[in-house]
C-alpha cells in the first residue's frame, strides 16, 4: 500500500537523476529536509518544475517508495518577488541554502531552524540594496544562528577552561574547542591551547551581535576592514573546525 503525505517547505537543492528526472531536497516545517524525486522534472512541459524552482514557501504531496518519496504535485504558497530583481540577494539566498543542505540530516523537523530560514527570505526580501561587503557580514551572521542551533553555538563571554568571564584584551580564539580562552588559562595549558589566536575586542563584539541580534540589525553596524576579515576568519574557522561538510567556497568569496 502507497503512504501519502504532504508538507510545506524551500526548496534548498535540485540536480538531474537518470535522463529525465531530477532530485531534489526541500527543508519543511513537518519533517525536516526531505529528498525527493521529481518524475519527469527535466522536461520542458512539468507541470511540478516551475513551483520547485522559485525562491518560495511551496506545498508538497508526496507518494512513499520503498527507498525515496516521489512528489506527485505541489503549489506555491508564498513568493519573494524582490529575488529576480536583485543578484546580490539571490546570491545570500542560495548560498544560505547550500548551508542549510550541507548542515542538516533528512528526517530531523527543527521549526525553529525553518523559522530561521523563513525569517532570511523574508529580510531579504524586504532589505534595501545589500553591498557585496555587507551581504557577507549578513551570510556570516547566518551561518552563525545556523550553526548555534546544530549544536555548535559558539563560548563568546566566558573561558572554556575556567569558565570565568574573559576581559577586555585578554583572550583568545580557538575554533576547534569551539569558543574563547582566557590569558591566563592559555598560559598555565600551553600544550592544550597552543593553537588558539590573538583576537581583537572590536571583532568580537562583531561575532557576538552577528549571533545575538535579529538580521534587520545587522544593517547597522560599522565595518571596518580588519575586524571584518577577523569576522569572517573566526566564522570560517568554525566551520571548518565542525560543519558536516566544509564549503568550497569562503563567505567572502561567496558574495563577491
Amino acid at each position: 500500500m502507497s503512504i501519502f503525505f504532504s508538507a510545506t517547505g524551500i526548496v534548498l537543492s535540485r540536480r538531474e537523476h537518470k535522463e529525465v528526472d531530477r532530485w531534489y531536497a526541500m527543508y519543511t516545517k513537518e519533517f525536516g529536509k526531505i529528498e525527493f524525486c521529481a518524475r519527469g522534472g527535466q522536461k520542458i512541459l512539468a507541470k511540478i518544475t516551475p513551483h520547485l524552482e522559485i525562491i518560495g514557501e511551496v506545498r508538497a504531496f508526496f507518494v512513499q517508495g520503498r527507498q525515496y518519496p516521489t512528489i506527485s504535485g505541489a503549489e506555491c504558497q508564498h513568493v519573494f518577488p524582490r529575488f529576480r530583481e536583485d543578484y546580490q540577494k539571490m546570491l545570500l539566498a542560495q548560498n544560505a541554502f547550500a548551508l542549510m543542505d550541507m548542515g542538516t540530516r533528512p528526517q530531523e523537523a527543527d521549526p525553529v531552524l525553518y523559522d530561521v530560514l523563513h525569517h532570511w527570505l523574508l529580510f531579504l526580501d524586504e532589505a534595501p540594496t545589500i553591498s557585496s561587503e555587507r551581504g557577507a557580514y549578513l551570510l556570516g551572521s547566518f551561518t552563525l544562528k545556523l550553526l548555534s542551533l546544530l549544536g555548535y553555538r559558539p563560548e563568546l563571554y566566558h573561558c572554556l577552561q575556567c569558565r570565568e568571564p574573559i576581559e577586555a584584551g585578554r583572550f583568545f580564539w580557538h575554533a576547534l574547542k569551539g569558543g574563547v580562552i582566557c590569558a591566563t588559562c592559555k598560559e598555565h595549558f600551553p600544550d592544550q591551547y597552543f593553537s588558539a589566536r590573538v583576537m581583537e575586542e572590536t571583532a568580537m563584539k562583531l561575532v557576538r551581535f552577528a549571533l545575538g541580534e535579529s538580521f534587520a540589525d545587522q544593517l547597522r553596524p560599522p565595518l571596518p576592514g580588519e575586524a571584518l576579515l577577523a569576522f569572517h576568519e573566526t566564522i570560517e574557522s568554525l566551520l571548518i573546525s565542525h560543519f558536516p561538510v566544509i564549503p568550497a567556497n569562503s563567505l567572502r568569496a561567496a558574495c563577491a
